[in-house]
């Protein structure tokens, strides 16, 4: 995971959060499909390719923690700057934690989804809210990998 926030998160805590939470919906009764979620060491998204490669991955999953917005604007971190996503509705800003993701297909690293999920960030624990997001997260990319894709045509 990379942290664009100004949030206090371990990338290396957060992953595991994610893996563990993947691996508690690696079965599903209305899907024969089978979740097999492995940790990645690399911290950019080419080491990421070619690590999740030589493991033998179908997809990857690469997180970012971002600082939501009311409005359009920008986030800025190591790795260049983005647009920040913007939060709809009553909530304060401050008090929400965003971890955008989006999910590659290895082999050629076309996107197969993306999103952002979203945690409250409740009596300053910033941890429990970014594990919270990273629970929502695992939710949605198991959802999207279960779900039926017409096969694509080259």
């Amino acid at each position: 995971m990379a942290n664009r926030s100004g949030r206090q998160a371990s990338p290396t805590w957060e992953r595991d959060q994610l893996v563990r939470e993947l691996q508690r919906k690696r079965t599903d009764r209305k899907s024969s499909i089978v979740l097999d979620a492995v940790p990645l060491q690399a911290s950019s998204k080419e080491e990421a390719a070619e690590e999740a490669a030589k493991k033998n991955c179908d997809y990857l999953v690469l997180t970012t923690m971002v600082d939501p917005h009311r409005g359009a604007s920008i986030s800025e971190g190591p790795d260049g700057v983005a647009p920040a996503p913007v939060i709809i509705g009553n909530a304060k800003s401050g008090q929400i934690l965003a971890i955008d993701f989006v999910i590659l297909d290895v082999s050629d690293q076309q996107s197969l989804a993306e999103g952002t999920s979203t945690a409250s960030v409740e009596e300053s624990n910033e941890t429990r809210a970014a594990d919270e997001a990273m629970r929502i997260t695992a939710h949605r990319v198991a959802s999207e990998l279960r779900k039926d894709r017409a096969p694509s045509i080259d």
